[in-house]
């Protein structure tokens, strides 16, 4: 595909579904995806394919860049895009402290369709660093700690901490590779609630496009693996990812 092309494509992607993710849901009838299960004696893996578009904005707070507010809209389709699956909207508020160096500090809302409705509250706090390696691939690590309040545990909080690793290497002046790995772990258990120990894994390869110096748009795979401490078959989400990032 031309360039010109894959810039359409992209684009094209990423704003369909930020404008109507229903309908792409509806207008798309996928049977679930059926794959081996491991060689496991006591329990298998359950697969299912979704559709994540977050929205990532990044901008200036007041007169000094360096004072940040963070939003983020992250509707997903869920299993076979059967519908809207989860909505995750995150707002925070930030400080670099170098071009390289970020804190920032802020409060999701999850609210979870299928298969149940469930919903909850988060506050979390991260630290971002970037640098590269070598003069063209870069790196963004990130750490977050989330204190997680979901209904129906009363309000008891579930304490997770994530750790996200990105590489990014330019193929063209406008075009990039990316991939990134991120690793969930619990560290306390709740009654009826999420258990200590390692919670789930994401991992994602794709290509993104450079629109100026202040927007990126992102199209690729991720698994999302659910390890999930119960009697229940573990968890492998089979996820199209198209997202944009603005930085202004």
């Amino acid at each position: 595909m031309c360039r010109t092309g894959l810039d359409k494509y992209l684009i094209a992607m990423v704003m369909l579904v930020c404008a109507c993710p229903q309908a792409a849901a509806q207008a798309v009838d996928l049977t679930p995806i059926t794959l081996p299960a491991t060689a496991s004696s006591t329990s298998g893996i359950q697969h299912a394919f979704q559709w994540w578009t977050p929205v990532y904005l990044d901008v200036p707070m007041g007169k000094n860049p360096k004072n940040r507010a963070y939003f983020e809209a992250n509707p997903r389709l869920g299993d076979s895009l059967n519908g809207m699956g989860q909505l995750i909207l995150r707002t925070a508020v930030g400080r670099r402290f170098r071009y390289n160096t970020s804190v920032y500090a802020g409060y999701a809302f999850n609210k979870t369709f299928q298969p149940s409705s469930v919903y909850e509250n988060r506050v979390f706090q991260q630290f971002g660093h970037n640098h590269k390696l070598g003069k063209r691939l870069l790196i963004n690590h990130r750490f977050r700690l989330e204190e997680r309040f979901i209904q129906g545990l009363d309000g008891n909080c579930s304490i997770r901490g994530r750790y996200f690793l990105r590489a990014a290497l330019p193929i063209t002046k406008n075009y990039y590779v990316a991939s990134f790995d991120e690793l969930f772990v619990n560290f306390n258990s709740l009654d009826g609630g999420p258990q200590a120990g390692i919670d789930q894994n994401r991992y994602f390869a794709g290509i993104g496009r450079r629109i100026g110096e202040k927007v990126n748009v992102e199209c690729g795979y991720q698994l999302q693996y659910v390890n999930r401490s119960d009697q229940a078959d573990d968890r492998a989400g089979h996820v199209l990812m198209t997202q944009m990032s603005i930085m202004l």
